[in-house]
Order: structure tokens, then C-alpha cells, then sequence
């Protein structure tokens, strides 16, 4: 029975393991996207910058209300595009968080799977251990009544 039960808790161990793989993978795709959007971010607030350096260039030089209103329109959606990018940024670290607070707990669903391993191994030992003294004790007290 004992035998059994460690069998089972093995089983489970090993699909505990499967869910930690799978929740390790989903961590590093959650950084990956991350990472990606943070090189976005970076990109866009280059653009950003240049565009401004372009605008005070252009400035200095005068300009026609239909050339302003274009740099106008153009810098705020590039602006609307900035904070759509950090909110994104936002939404990608949230999820970071909550896949490594998902790996953890798998983690320790894991461990204490394997401390029930090593309490029904050490039990089914003991266990095991008495039975085999029992025997020897048995064994030895026929063999002292047989040379009487």
C-alpha cells in the first residue's frame, strides 16, 4: 500500500514538474515581449527626439501654417504612440509579475510533492526496517529454543 502510495505521489510530482516547465516558458515569453516593447519604447522616444530637433530647426527657419499644422498632427500621434507604448510596457510587466508568482507557486506545489516523497520513502524504510528485525528476532529466538 505504501509502495502505492509513493508510485502516486511520484506521478503527481513528475506532472508538477510538467507545470513548472510549462509556467518557466511562459515567464520567459512574458520577458521576451517585454523586452521587445521596452526596444520599441526606445525606439519611438529616438524618433521622438529627432523629430523634436527637426521641428526646431524647422522653426528657426519660419514656416507656413499648413507645414506647421502637419508637424503638429504628426507629433501628437507620435505622442499618442509614446503612451501607447508605455502603457503597453505597463501591461507587459504586470503580466511578468504574474507569471513569476504563478512559476512560484508551481514551485512550491513541486516541493511539497517531494517532501510527501521523502516522508512515505522514509516511513516505507522504517517500516521495512522493523519487519526485517522482527524476522531477525523471530530467527533468532527459534534458533536459541532449538538448541535447548
Amino acid at each position: 500500500m505504501a509502495k502505492q502510495s509513493t508510485q502516486t505521489l511520484t506521478l503527481l510530482n513528475q506532472l508538477a514538474a510538467d507545470e513548472v516547465e510549462a509556467a518557466m516558458q511562459a515567464l520567459a515569453q512574458a520577458m521576451q515581449q517585454l523586452e521587445q516593447a521596452q526596444q520599441q519604447q526606445v525606439m519611438l522616444a529616438q524618433y521622438q527626439q529627432e523629430y523634436e530637433q527637426q521641428w526646431q530647426q524647422v522653426v528657426q527657419n519660419g514656416l507656413k501654417a499648413d507645414l506647421y499644422r502637419n508637424f503638429q498632427g504628426f507629433f501628437s500621434q507620435l505622442e499618442l504612440a509614446v503612451r501607447t507604448q508605455n502603457a503597453q510596457i505597463e501591461q507587459c510587466q504586470a503580466i511578468v509579475q504574474q507569471q513569476r508568482l504563478r512559476l512560484q507557486e508551481k514551485q512550491r506545489k513541486q516541493k511539497s510533492y517531494e517532501v510527501l516523497i521523502t516522508r512515505a520513502q522514509t516511513s516505507q524504510a522504517k517500516a521495512e526496517n522493523k519487519r526485517d528485525q522482527k524476522m531477525m528476532d523471530e530467527f533468532a529466538s527459534r534458533a536459541r529454543r532449538a538448541r535447548w
